[in-house]
């Protein structure tokens, strides 16, 4: 099982469950709930560069005029039962990372200035030999998915807090 793969199912199984327990509907990686005024939305995207993901949050008002619903229809052209987090406008609310935005699963360096964190693949990590200006910051083990989840649902409260000032 890839890397990838295992902190999926370990967000299915400690996160993204408190998510649906609490009436959120939707398939990995973009979930929902459905108000009579509004709809939260919440997506868990793989990072382009791998062994990590962000966490974002939106809310969009379906019934209200199509100016004021937070929906950006340049890029979101189908059924509201369909919204995903990212077709959202400006109301976006990007839960703070292990490392920024970003919450990483694998080994970490940091490799200054613009290179900033790099994270390394388990295979890679096994014949990785770290230049002399990168420093580990965390170092992957098998306890490291559970260890991103706990992360995660330490924040989440700050979401929830977040979509309840949305929802007034």
């Amino acid at each position: 099982m890839t890397q990838s793969r295992k902190m999926q199912k370990a967000l299915e199984e400690n996160v993204i469950s408190l998510l649906i327990a609490d009436g959120f509907v939707g398939e990995y990686p973009n979930y929902r709930k459905i108000y009579q005024d509004r709809i939260e939305l919440i997506s868990f995207h793989k990072y382009k560069y791998g062994n990590a993901f962000y966490v974002l949050a939106s809310v969009a008002y379906p019934n209200r005029e199509k100016e004021k619903q937070n929906v950006d229809y340049n890029y979101f052209q189908g059924n509201f039962k369909e919204l995903v987090a990212d077709d959202c406008g400006g109301l976006r609310y990007y839960l703070k990372g292990n490392f920024g935005d970003l919450f990483y699963y694998t080994d970490v360096y940091w490799c200054g200035g613009a290179l900033g964190y790099m994270g390394i693949s388990e295979e890679k990590a096994k014949t990785y030999k770290r230049r002399w200006y990168e420093l580990r910051l965390q170092k992957a083990d098998e306890n490291i998915y559970q260890k991103v989840c706990d992360q995660v649902k330490k924040k989440l409260p700050k979401i929830y807090k977040w979509w309840a000032k949305m929802g007034k």
